[in-house]
């Protein structure tokens, strides 16, 4: 659905004709739109840049279709990087989507910090299952950032 564009976010609630506060509720700045919660917030932008630093991808400067179609051509494979990259793509997007949720119907926040490390330990407890990765430069160093045990396994 993230990929798809078809979360339920204001935008769409206005296009079928349910109204309510068209404001972010992450930055309570800008109107929500997909790419803007996603790629534009001040917020979310934060996790975005700590997570594509940790796997060696370049921050996320441009729209969501321009990083789809970056990300369709270069993670072919099934290399650690790659692997780390496939996880921490949806991981990001499901926590992000979950503090929008909890602020608009719970009436909780966090900060960005405390999801960065929710997201941090997901990821990092799933490489760390990993065992056989091949330990060249970059994969250790993809392990470094995200602190997996395993470095010599």
């Amino acid at each position: 659905m993230v990929v798809q564009q078809k979360l339920t976010t204001q935008d769409r609630l206005h296009r079928f004709d349910i109204h309510g506060p068209n404001r972010c509720s992450l930055c309570l700045h800008n109107n929500e739109d997909h790419n803007h919660l996603f790629f534009e917030c001040s917020y979310t932008k934060g996790i975005w840049w700590d997570v594509c630093d940790r796997c060696d991808t370049p921050r996320m400067t441009k729209g969501w279709d321009e990083w789809i179609r970056w990300a369709t051509v270069t993670w072919h494979g099934n290399n650690f990087i790659n692997f780390s990259r496939k996880l921490s793509f949806p991981t990001t997007m499901y926590h992000v989507w979950q503090e929008r949720n909890a602020r608009i119907f719970a009436r909780m926040s966090k900060t960005s910090n405390l999801v960065f490390n929710q997201i941090k330990c997901i990821i990092r407890d799933k490489l760390d299952l990993m065992r056989n990765v091949l330990p060249t430069y970059e994969n250790k160093r993809i392990q470094r950032a995200w602190r997996v045990n395993n470095i010599d396994s």
